[in-house]
């Protein structure tokens, strides 16, 4: 049984949701840029900042639905 979340957890579960949602927006604006980029040396800079923003993503998501179990509510994605 789940018990109501409190104002802080609240506030963090939506912050969190951001950083996600941010996180996401970043690699498609990294794959959007892919599209365009010719020089492979620029290539593989921009591959590396979207492996490096899906782990920053996979992190956060991992705490995300940490705190929501900590808080009684099992698997709820952002």
């Amino acid at each position: 049984m789940s018990s109501p979340l409190t104002e802080k957890q609240t506030k963090l579960l939506s912050l969190f949701k951001l950083a996600i949602n941010n996180e996401r927006q970043a690699q498609a604006l990294y794959r959007e840029t892919l599209l365009y980029c010719e020089d492979e040396s620029l290539r593989t800079i921009i591959e590396s900042f979207i492996r490096e923003e899906s782990k920053h993503e996979q992190a956060l998501l991992s705490k995300y639905k940490e705190i929501r179990k900590t808080a009684g509510y099992e698997s709820v994605e952002p």
